[in-house]
């Protein structure tokens, strides 16, 4: 069994460093390492997911299998080679990156489940539209909140962030190793952190909606009141158009709040994310 010890710098020729490594198995550690980043480019927003052609996202992946094959030869164990196993590796892998690709769409599922609380309170739920960026049905407020997240996850760097925590995820499931029994006790510190992460997020969801939330209530406590004083008037036609109005004002009105708090929480949710992976780094060391 031959060890790779691998330096960690991209810059050093580490092919050339490995005579003993042939060709083949150099390719086998390739392709496990690319099957851990193609979910990650066929499914998360900010990597394109179904706004690039199909021929863009394969050769995007590769490329990123490249950067990432430092990482991947300094955290294997062992010589990889084709075998029976490796369909096994290969299984593993695609189960990872779907993983990954899942805690990095959080944040824009957020926002999105926050755009149409807000568009159902306004009485605008029947208008969806197509998120061309996820390919799902979407409130036309959670689509432009996903574009503004997008766009505000590339200016403050938000990818590197989770491109570290893909790095790092070689580190606690290397390509070579299928996935210890010790990672499905439940109750261990990660899965309890996990759990506690996503349902701070979900109640942000409410939380980004709170304002526009707060100010169709009490529009339609006022339309009630109005109701009872004159009922001869069309509170229902009337108050379709004055929730809606109210919704946007207040949506306007705090929006440098609201989008202070998706951005804030977005950055704060990707260093959770390496936090839980760096906690899971530690159950895999464990003996």
């Amino acid at each position: 069994m031959e060890y790779l010890n691998l330096p960690q710098s991209p810059l050093t020729d580490y092919m050339l460093s490995q005579q003993n490594l042939s060709p083949i198995s150099l390719l086998a550690c390739y392709l496990l390492g690319v099957l851990r980043i193609a979910p990650i480019v066929a499914i998360a927003p900010f990597m394109g997911a179904k706004v690039m052609p199909m021929p863009v996202r394969a050769g995007f992946a590769f490329l990123l299998g490249l950067v990432f094959l430092p990482q991947v030869m300094a955290t294997a164990t062992q010589e990889v080679m084709m075998s029976p196993a490796y369909l096994g590796l290969l299984m593993k892998e695609l189960g990872i990156g779907l993983f990954l690709a899942f805690l990095g769409s959080i944040p824009f599922f957020i926002v999105q489940s926050s755009g149409i609380i807000i568009d159902f309170m306004r009485g605008s739920s029947q208008l969806m539209s197509q998120d061309p960026t996820m390919q799902n049905q979407v409130s036309s407020i959670g689509i432009l909140y996903n574009y503004i997240l997008i766009y505000m996850f590339f200016q403050l760097d938000g990818f590197l962030l989770f491109f570290d925590a893909v790095e790092n995820s070689f580190s606690f499931i290397s390509i070579d190793q299928f996935i210890p029994s010790r990672f499905f006790l439940l109750n261990q510190e990660p899965y309890l952190f996990f759990s506690e992460l996503l349902g701070k997020l979900f109640a942000l969801s409410i939380q980004l909606a709170a304002p526009c939330i707060l100010a169709i209530l009490m529009a339609e406590f006022f339309l009630g009141i109005a109701n009872r004083l004159a009922p001869q008037v069309q509170i229902a036609f009337l108050g379709m158009s004055l929730k809606s109005l109210m919704g946007l004002f207040l949506l306007w009105m705090g929006w440098q709040f609201i989008l202070k708090n998706v951005i804030l929480e977005s950055l704060n949710f990707l260093k959770s994310v390496n936090l839980l992976i760096d906690q899971l780094i530690k159950i895999s060391h464990a003996k």
